[in-house]
């Protein structure tokens, strides 16, 4: 006897399609600027500051598309919905800003170690044009980072070339004053590195996701504990757990009940169903109810969790 429960209350989203274009547009415009800029003040941290806003411009692009794909429907073949296309374009982002950080790495040092004289006015003012864009961008996107994996990344992506953006203003400064051309790639190593520190734990999260892996902080034992206390089940097997989005959880399972619950069937199976939702924050909960499967609360191998 099969049975299924579904919480399909939904959170709207916060980030409009509007705020991720106006974003995009300024990311765009920050990156055509720093590309003059870097060509003519002979500038690597200015231009890596460029590449770093060109991988946010198609990041947000991205997002944006993503979430308009993961709004779409439901359908027979795509019965889940489309809510992974976020997860999916988290990886993609922070795939590229592991390949841009990696890049910038490399060119930093070898810049390093033949530095070029640099025009500091130039790099001055246009890596300022690009603080107040990337702040601008950042402060649209903040809010929404918390509730969405793929908005998280792109803002990642936002806030990089933020910090990025101080650090040639500063240098600029510097350079402008002395004659210190090796401050601008010890900035861009500096930057590189930190990008890969952080991009790490989200290409983490985004390949566990698709690998329908169980999501971070969720203890399995103790939901299992929680079904086998109920004094109708007999054993609770062939657990899996996972999410589609980095946000709603789904679980399904298999619980055998004792003979005698066979009466109260429906009854048992909606007090498991309100046990684990409220003790474990899961939204999506579908439990196959047997009678048969286990014996003296003892499963055959093929049915343990």
């Amino acid at each position: 006897m099969g049975s299924e429960h579904h919480d399909h209350s939904q959170v709207s989203p916060k980030t409009t399609d509007g705020r991720l274009l106006l974003s995009l547009t300024l990311n765009l415009v920050i990156t055509l600027a720093e590309i003059i800029g870097g060509v003519l003040s002979n500038s690597l941290a200015l231009l890596s500051d460029a590449v770093h806003n060109l991988s946010d411009t198609s990041s947000l692009g991205i997002s944006w598309l993503a979430r308009r794909i993961s709004r779409k429907k439901r359908t027979k073949s795509h019965s889940f919905g489309f809510k992974r296309a976020e997860v999916l374009a988290s990886l993609v982002n922070t795939v590229a800003l592991v390949g841009i950080g990696l890049f910038l790495l490399v060119e930093a040092v070898r810049k390093f170690l033949h530095p070029e004289p640099v025009v500091g006015k130039v790099m001055l003012a246009v890596a300022v044009i690009g603080l107040l864009g990337n702040l601008a961008t950042a402060w649209l996107l903040h809010r929404d980072s918390k509730n969405s994996l793929n908005i998280r990344s792109a803002y990642l992506h936002i806030v990089m070339d933020t910090l990025s953006s101080v650090g040639v203003v500063v240098a600029a400064i510097l350079l402008m004053f002395h004659e210190w051309y090796w401050i601008d790639p010890f900035l861009t190593l500096m930057v590189s590195a930190y990008v890969l520190y952080e991009s790490w734990p989200l290409l983490k999260t985004s390949v566990n996701i698709l690998m329908q892996g169980t999501p971070s902080g969720v203890e399995v034992d103790k939901i299992i504990a929680t079904i086998q206390e109920n004094s109708d089940v007999v054993n609770a097997h062939h657990i899996h757990i996972w999410t589609t989005d980095g946000t709603d959880l789904f679980l399904e399972a298999h619980v055998t009940l004792s003979e005698s619950a066979k009466s109260r069937t429906d009854i048992v199976l909606a007090r498991l169903i309100a046990d684990i939702k409220d003790r474990f924050s899961i939204a999506h909960v579908t439990l196959q109810m047997e009678f048969s499967t286990c014996t003296d609360g003892e499963c055959s191998t093929e049915d343990l969790p």
